[in-house]
């Protein structure tokens, strides 16, 4: 069964670049939703999953169920064998969705059967399909909390999500509590929420060439992120453009050190006040506090925000909780 809505104007044709954001598992198909919600225009949204309940309520150019012989449209039930064979079954429908893309961005809560499970099937046929693709996976690790079968499963989905993407940005949700205590679950998700929706949404909008003061070129976007690992994503918001770029990385929900990045995306949305002197800071922090030399900048100017917005996404990093739950990422990366 093809779950098609065309529920989205298409309009991927004002933007030189194809992107297509893909959704699965419901963490991913969520993001998918809330990406709808939001408005963006020029990437397009597949949703993927085997739960047809929940696929049925997402908002996405185009929504492919998974596995129906295999699970009757229903979820996988945690079973990480489930959802790779639920991929496997329905590869020609996910690809006929995805397209043909320069940029897939895929998106995926970790942990669960659909996520861990399908994910890695799916990137490994996009990328057999289309060996140039460059693709860029975010992915979130559950709490521990959750307990050790979900735990290993986001060990085994990661694992094999890293291998196959350019670049994996990891989220922990066991860095939400460090950083704001111990807030309710439904609230904590609503922060991670909001974390991937922001990422998403400026990725896209850092590649759009419509109305740069200064472009990100797409092959300088790429030489940042190919074949890089890990990395991680922080947000900042404040009147003081390095300040911005300070609390972006201390915003990053991985244990990463930023000075071990190979390289960095770093994305400014400012006020028409902003000068180009106050602007150029922010790299110039980025190379000079910590040591990264690879560095892809873009900004646009947007007269309706009160203060500097900055995203920072360092790829190539070294994080402890990585390497202790699959091991040497580079050698992965070799693979």
């Amino acid at each position: 069964m093809h779950v098609g809505r065309r529920v989205l104007p298409l309009k991927l044709e004002e933007i030189p670049t194809k992107i297509t954001v893909l959704g699965v598992g419901n963490c991913g198909n969520n993001a998918i939703n809330n990406l709808a919600s939001s408005g963006i225009e020029v990437a397009k949204l597949v949703a993927v999953n085997t739960d047809v309940n929940v696929l049925r309520n997402v908002m996405a150019h185009e929504n492919v169920q998974i596995g129906e012989s295999v699970l009757k449209g229903r979820g996988t039930g945690g079973d990480i064998a489930k959802g790779r064979s639920a991929a496997e079954e329905d590869l020609d429908k996910v690809l006929n969705a995805v397209g043909d893309p320069d940029l897939v961005i895929a998106v995926a809560g970790l942990g669960g059967g659909t996520g861990s499970g399908a994910l890695p099937v799916i990137l490994s046929a996009i990328r057999e399909e289309n060996p140039e693709i460059t693709i860029m996976s975010v992915v979130t690790l559950p709490f521990r909390y959750e307990g050790v079968e979900r735990m290993k499963n986001a060990q085994a989905g990661l694992r094999e999500t890293i291998i196959r993407s350019d670049t994996t940005i990891v989220n922990m949700n066991d860095m939400l509590l460090e950083k704001f205590g111990e807030i309710p679950v439904r609230e904590s998700f609503k922060i991670m929420d909001d974390v991937l929706l922001k990422t998403i949404i400026r990725l896209v909008d850092m590649i759009d060439p419509r109305g740069a003061a200064i472009r990100t070129d797409f092959s300088d976007f790429v030489s940042v992120i190919k074949r890089s690992g890990v990395g991680f994503v922080g947000h900042g918001q404040h009147g003081n453009i390095k300040k911005a770029v300070s609390r972006a990385i201390e915003s990053r929900l991985l244990d990463a050190d930023p000075s071990s990045a190979h390289g960095a995306l770093l994305y400014l949305t400012v006020h028409g006040t902003v000068s180009l002197s106050e602007a150029s800071e922010a790299p110039r922090l980025i190379n000079e506090k910590y040591g990264i030399e690879r560095l892809s900048w873009g900004l646009k100017v947007k007269e309706m925000i009160r203060m500097p917005s900055v995203m920072v996404v360092a790829t190539g990093v070294s994080s402890k909780t990585i390497s202790e739950l699959i091991g040497d990422v580079g050698a992965l990366i070799k693979e």
